[in-house]
């Protein structure tokens, strides 16, 4: 059995149309954890003026802003409109214009074969149910010898962590997509990529300043979509006390990571040349 099957057997993520999950919450305030992280990725994937580059699953533009500050001829596509209403604003605050704000899937691009130099997500398309249709889009609508380039979240480190306490607590349904972290996993990336020429992958951490596990809870339970959707579905079902044990639970993991207000962001890239 590949390590593809192993994981998703292990853990899968609640059957939601991700433009719900992500309308939840705040992401604006999410995305201040990432800066820093799509400044890496652009880094590594060596983006130049001029190249034709595609920020998938863009969310409100942190890496396609990174992108256009080098020069490139940037497209952000994203599957929720108030995102990219948010990604207009941002590079405008940014002093820059030109790029190219869409509204589509990442499991069906709407763009010719070839179209781009360099197709970049940061933690974006690892959202996506059918990962082996996104692999496939994005491998299509890189140029030969283009690369293709992501930024996901480790399944063994903080915020992998966290969606394995948010599994513990949502309802197991036989047809659920497969958990997003699966995504950090350089086994399953190789596998799911399967067909590119060549493979590279980097760790990073990112730092995220916070006053106490508790203030990173408060943080991320009422701003992040995915941990919104499960307060709400125990709610739902008056489960208080699964609630409390879902912030313990919460606050247990992610204690590890907590380091002089700090939280460290453990983050896996992937570059891969077509």
């Amino acid at each position: 059995m590949s390590q593809l099957n192993i994981e998703s057997n292990r853990e899968k993520s609640l059957n939601l149309k991700a433009e719900n999950v992500w309308k939840l919450g705040n992401y604006s305030s999410i995305s201040t954890m990432l800066p820093p992280i799509s400044d890496h990725l652009v880094r590594l994937a060596d983006v130049h003026s001029g190249e034709y580059v595609l920020d998938v699953a863009c969310g409100n533009g942190n890496t396609a802003i990174t992108a256009r500050r080098k020069g490139a001829n940037v497209t952000g596509i994203d599957i929720t409109s108030d995102l990219l209403k948010r990604a207009a604003e941002e590079e405008k605050i940014a002093l820059l214009d030109g790029i190219i704000w869409k509204e589509g899937d990442a499991q069906n691009l709407p763009f010719e074969d070839e179209s781009f130099d360099v197709v970049l997500s940061s933690f974006g398309h690892m959202f996506a149910p059918q990962p082996d249709l996104v692999s496939k889009e994005m491998i299509r609508v890189t140029k030969k010898g283009g690369k293709i380039a992501f930024a996901t979240w480790p399944p063994e480190l903080a915020i992998g962590s966290i969606f394995r306490v948010n599994g513990k607590y949502l309802p197991k349904k036989p047809d659920a997509p497969l958990s997003p972290i699966l995504w950090g996993n350089p086994e399953v990336v190789k596998e799911r990529l399967n067909g590119v020429s060549e493979i590279y992958f980097e760790r990073g951490t990112a730092l995220f300043p916070i006053l106490s596990p508790g203030h990173f809870w408060e943080f991320m339970s009422t701003n992040y979509g995915p941990l919104l959707k499960t307060i709400q579905v125990l709610k739902s079902q008056n489960s208080v006390e699964q609630i409390n044990s879902f912030r313990d639970d919460f606050l247990r993991v992610i204690e590890p990571y907590v380091v002089e207000n700090n939280i460290r962001l453990g983050y896996l890239l992937t570059v891969a040349r077509k």
